[in-house]
């Protein structure tokens, strides 16, 4: 049983102003960077650090409040602590077993955002495939060719470059779902590390970048920004359909790509709902389901 921390009134945050999307079945959320998605047990020790930044019990304790749910929802999948991006959690245990599987079968689409070192001449090619295997030793990823290597495959697509400093704008398919393998992948197999990666770039930040656009400490530029999984209406000719979350890019993303001249596309910084690659709106009848945030844009 999942037990919440204890909070004071000045510390008490309401999580579910993180969800941008919900129905029947499930809840997305626009996680924040820094949140550990994984709560602790019933009767674990935690340290001061662990209270003060693991907040996740909290989130599901909260948000089983807001939606009106018998227990709080079920985890799913989870995003590193400094990726920020669309989080999805299930209502109940049936959602949970459905998405899993989904997860399981890599039927579900991840797509995700990446600032990453190196201009346009740091690329041969405007997209491509990256598929080397990768081990993880003693907490650190590498790729690898051992035996004890696992398969990894990532999709990556060049959709701009900044005209000031060696910064570029990458969208990235990530077909499996192994620790750090965007980070590896990009820093070693593409050779352009993300922004703000402590761990698989020693280099600094140029002084081209630092010129142009302020980097925050300990921010890492990886943004989940969609997910696409498979949902079934109750009736009809066509009752599958791809139902697609796109989670807002957040603010600091967004201002230092215009501080670097990168353009941005309107789904990207304001988030939304697509069925079967189409734009939804704020509702899906199907689903019950509903966009939750303020809609500021009408075109695609």
């Amino acid at each position: 049983m999942l037990r919440s921390i204890k909070r004071t009134s000045a510390a008490a945050k309401n999580w579910s102003r993180l969800a941008i999307y919900a129905d029947r079945s499930i809840i997305v959320l626009n996680k924040p960077p820094y949140l550990i998605c994984q709560g602790s047990e019933e009767g674990e020790d935690q340290t001061p650090r662990e209270r003060n930044v693991d907040k996740f019990n909290d989130l599901l304790s909260d948000l089983k409040d807001h939606f009106h749910l018998e227990k709080v929802p079920h985890t799913v999948h989870r995003l590193d602590k400094a990726t920020t991006g669309a989080l999805m959690l299930a209502k109940n245990l049936t959602a949970a077993r459905q998405l899993s599987q989904q997860f399981q079968n890599r039927t579900i689409g991840k797509t995700y955002l990446a600032l990453v070192r190196g201009g346009a001449q740091s690329f041969s090619a405007r997209s491509g495939e990256i598929r080397d295997p990768l081990e993880s030793i003693n907490g650190r990823v590498s790729i690898s060719q051992s035996c004890n290597a696992k398969f990894a495959a990532t999709d990556w697509e060049l959709i701009a470059s900044s005209p000031r400093a060696p910064l570029s704008l990458l969208r990235l398919k990530l077909h499996t779902g192994l620790k750090h393998q965007l980070r590896v992948h990009l820093a070693h197999s593409l050779h352009t590390p993300i922004l703000g990666d402590p761990v698989y770039t020693r280099s600094a930040i140029s002084d081209k970048v630092a010129r142009i656009t302020k980097v925050p400490e300990n921010r890492i530029f990886l943004h989940a920004s969609r997910l696409c999984i498979s949902r079934f209406r109750k009736t009809g000719p066509n009752k599958h359909f791809r139902l697609e979350v796109a989670a807002a890019l957040p603010g600091d993303f967004v201002t230092l790509c215009k501080d670097a001249g990168i353009p941005l596309k309107e789904w990207d910084v304001s988030g939304g709902v697509f069925v079967d690659g189409e734009p939804a709106g704020d509702e899906i009848p199907d689903l019950d389901g509903r966009w939750l945030r303020p809609r500021h844009h009408t075109t695609h």
